[in-house]
């Protein structure tokens, strides 16, 4: 879709046309959407809305792109980052309200400062709060799950609603959210504990160690690709039916960790998928057990 150098959306925050997503996904993958916004509040928000409806065109909420392998062909429609007002954070007593555009590595910082506990397992995890919830991410015994009690969310009219943990069906990686595309989380409420600052702080560092030392993280990938089956480790199993190394392109199982697929240096879409497919068809031959990626494929 061609919207020339006016694509009658205004904002607070930025638009940017024709962006590269290679710039916007961890992964460093993916062809151009048509236009980039990052809106600065729910006003904003309601804005790029209006816009999509108006021209029947798509959009997506990015979040920092680390669950996401964008096509080669890139996505007709627009990419929304949230910024401004959805990175801030404030906390009464035990509870936590945080704007869902906040990184997790930045929640989990003001959380243990001040001595919250419930998400510190998560240092190291990237993303955005809003897409940890999502896809419920979960680390080294801890679920986000568990801590949140309420999101706020608008949807593609522009309706703003409130939902209670009980209403978002969290479970293993995922949550209502996977099944309503076109709801945006905006706004989080988290219910913590009260423990001491420097236990908090250590149990975030040793979170953030482990990652460093059991991950490939000097290259670009979008964390574990598949869902671990019941029973089994995705990661033992891949390395089990002879996967470790394998490459298509530039896109490369590690050989440091199994679930990892990296970005070598100009990996393609293309590449990733190819590559993917092929894990699954070694895993499903050696095992019998078809294993589901958890890389969400636009």
């Amino acid at each position: 879709m061609q919207f020339g150098k006016n694509p009658e959306l205004r904002i607070k925050g930025k638009v940017i046309l024709c962006q590269s997503m290679k710039n916007l996904t961890s992964l460093k993958i993916g062809g151009e959407v048509d236009i980039f916004a990052i809106p600065e509040d729910l006003e904003d928000v309601k804005a790029v809305l209006s816009f999509c409806k108006k021209k029947k065109i798509s959009f997506l909420v990015i979040g920092n792109g680390t669950k996401l392998l964008i096509r080669d062909e890139g996505f007709k429609g627009v990419a929304i980052k949230l910024g401004g007002f959805f990175k801030i954070a404030e906390n009464h007593s035990k509870e936590v309200r945080v704007g869902a555009g906040m990184s997790l590595f930045q929640l989990i910082d003001y959380t243990s400062q001040r001595g919250l506990s419930g998400i510190e397992s998560l240092a190291g995890v990237p993303g955005t709060i809003g897409g940890a919830i999502v896809r419920n991410a979960s680390a080294f015994g801890q679920t986000l799950s568990e801590r949140v009690s309420s999101v706020k969310v608008i949807d593609k009219d522009s309706t703003c609603f409130t939902l209670l943990n009980k209403d978002m069906d969290f479970a293993y990686r995922t949550s209502i959210f996977l099944k309503n595309k076109e709801w945006i989380i905006t706004d989080v409420k988290l219910k913590l504990s009260s423990e001491k600052k420097e236990k908090v702080i250590s149990r975030a560092k040793e979170a953030r160690k482990r990652k460093v030392l059991t991950q490939p993280l000097s290259f670009p990938s979008a964390g574990c690709v598949f869902k671990n089956p019941p029973s089994y480790s995705a990661g033992f199993l891949i390395q089990q039916a002879e996967c470790l190394g394998l490459r298509v392109g530039d896109a490369q199982v590690s050989f440091q960790h199994g679930n990892f697929i990296i970005n070598k240096g100009n990996a393609t879409a293309q590449d990733m998928l190819e590559l993917i497919k092929m894990v699954k068809k070694k895993v499903k031959d050696r095992f019998g057990i078809l294993l589901e990626p958890e890389v969400e494929v636009i």
